[in-house]
C-alpha cells in the first residue's frame, strides 16, 4: 500500500483539532470573548470549529479502520498464525512505547512538582498497561486521552479475524456484523439500565469497543469504496458530504442540551457521523485540485508526529495551571495558555517521533526482514 499524503495531513488535522478542543474546554475566555459575533444581523460564533474538535477522535478511528484494514486486505498470503502475530506485535509497539516514555517523565515531574505526593501503585500499573475502567480491575488513567487506547488495542486485536471472516463470509456480512454488535451493545446496555435490570456505567456505550465497532468498521469499508469516478461527479459529492458533516454537528449541539441520553438519536449519533467521516475519506484517496493542501509537508508532518501531539496537549493544558501561576480565567491568558501549549506540545511531540516511535518501528521493520530471510 503506497503511502498517501493526504490521510497523513488528516491525521495531523484531527490531532489539531483535539488540541484546540481541550483548550477551549480548559481555557474558555478567548472563545467565550467570539462566541457571539454580529454580522449581517446574525450572531455568530466565530469558535464553532473548535466545538466541532472533539471528533478528531473519530477520524483516528476511522482511519485506522481503513489504513489497517488495506494493508491486510492486500496480503496475498494466508492470514496465518506468523502473519497475526507481526501485525499484532507492529500495533502493540506502536502505542505503548510512547506511553511508557511519557508516563515515566511525567510521573517523577508531577511528584517533584508537589502535584502528587503519593501514587497508587496498582493505578501507575494500570496505567502503564492501558488498563482501565471499566474493564475488570481497570484503573483511572493519569491521562484524560488514554481513554481511546484500549479501543484501537482491541480494534488491533480484533482485526485479523475480520478480514478472515470478510475473505470467508463476504464484506457485507462483516459490516452488518458489526452493525448488529455496535447497535446491539448500546441498545441493550440502555434497556438494561433503563428497565432496572442492571445499573452499568453509560459510559461503557464508547469506552469499550463493541459500542464503537462500527465506527473502526465505517474506516473499514472505505476499502470497497469505488475510486473510478469522475471527478467533477468527487466534487458534487465532496460539497454533499461537507455539508451534511457540518450539519449534523450543528444538529449535535442542539439535540445534546435538550435529549435524553438514552434516546436513539444520541445512542447512534456517533455511528453516523463515522459514516460522514469515512465517506469524505474516501472521496479525497484519490488527488483532487483544491484538496491537495491536505497532503501539504507541513500537514504531513503534523501526521508524523499526531500520536505525540494527542499523548501530549492534554497534560500540557492541565499541568499549566499548577506550574506557572497566572490569570488564566482572562481572554489574555486563554490565548497564553494556547501559546504555551503548542510551544510545549509540539516539541515533546517531534522527540517522542524521533526518540520513541520511530527508532521502535525501524528496529520491528528490520526485525521482520531478518525473519523473512531467514525463513
Amino acid at each position: 500500500m503506497t503511502f498517501n499524503p493526504v490521510l497523513h495531513g488528516l491525521r495531523g488535522l484531527a490531532a489539531m483539532a483535539v488540541l484546540l478542543f481541550h483548550w477551549k474546554g480548559s481555557y474558555p475566555n478567548a472563545a467565550l470573548a467570539y462566541q457571539k459575533v454580529s454580522f449581517l444581523g446574525t450572531d455568530w460564533d466565530l469558535f464553532f470549529w473548535a466545538n466541532m474538535g472533539w471528533n478528531g477522535v473519530h477520524w483516528f478511528f476511522v482511519l485506522s479502520g481503513y489504513l489497517l484494514a488495506a494493508k491486510l486486505l492486500q496480503e496475498q498470503t494466508t492470514i496465518n498464525g506468523p502473519v497475526i502475530a507481526r501485525f499484532w506485535q507492529r500495533r502493540i509497539f506502536r502505542i505503548y512505547p510512547a506511553v511508557w516514555a511519557q508516563l515515566t517523565l511525567l510521573l517523577p515531574f508531577s511528584y517533584l512538582m508537589g502535584i502528587h505526593s503519593s501514587y497508587d501503585w496498582y493505578q501507575v500499573l494500570g496505567n502503564y498497561l492501558l488498563w482501565s475502567h471499566p474493564m475488570p480491575g481497570g484503573t483511572q488513567f493519569f491521562n484524560g486521552v488514554y481513554w481511546t487506547l484500549p479501543l484501537e488495542l482491541s480494534f488491533y486485536l480484533l482485526l485479523p479475524f475480520i478480514v478472515l471472516l470478510h475473505r470467508w463470509l463476504g464484506f457485507w456480512t462483516v459490516i452488518l456484523l458489526a452493525m448488529g454488535i455496535t447497535l446491539g451493545w448500546r441498545f441493550g446496555i440502555t434497556w438494561l439500565n433503563e428497565t432496572g435490570r442492571a445499573q452499568i456505567p453509560v459510559s461503557i456505550l464508547r469506552t469499550v469497543l463493541p459500542g464503537m465497532l462500527l465506527v473502526f468498521m465505517a474506516g473499514y469499508a472505505i476499502t470497497r469504496f469505488p475510486q473510478n469516478m469522475s471527478d467533477r461527479t468527487r466534487y458534487g459529492l465532496l460539497a454533499f458530504g461537507i455539508a451534511a458533516y457540518v450539519f449534523w454537528h450543528m444538529w449535535l449541539v442542539e439535540r445534546r442540551t435538550t435529549a435524553l441520553r438514552s434516546d436513539a438519536f444520541m445512542l447512534t449519533w456517533e455511528l453516523v457521523l463515522s459514516v460522514l467521516i469515512a465517506f469524505l475519506v474516501a472521496l479525497l484517496l484519490k488527488p483532487l485540485w483544491g484538496f491537495r493542501w491536505l497532503g501539504a509537508r507541513p500537514l504531513v508532518f503534523l501526521g508524523d508526529i499526531s500520536f505525540g501531539i494527542y499523548l501530549w496537549h492534554f497534560p500540557v493544558l492541565r499541568l499549566l495551571r499548577r506550574v506557572v501561576p497566572g490569570n488564566w480565567g482572562s481572554v489574555e491568558g486563554s490565548w497564553l495558555a494556547l501559546g504555551i501549549c503548542l510551544a510545549v506540545t509540539l516539541p515533546l511531540a517531534v522527540l517522542s517521533y524521533r526518540l520513541v516511535e520511530l527508532p521502535v518501528q525501524n528496529w520491528l521493520g528490520r526485525r521482520s526482514a531478518r525473519q523473512s530471510t531467514a525463513t
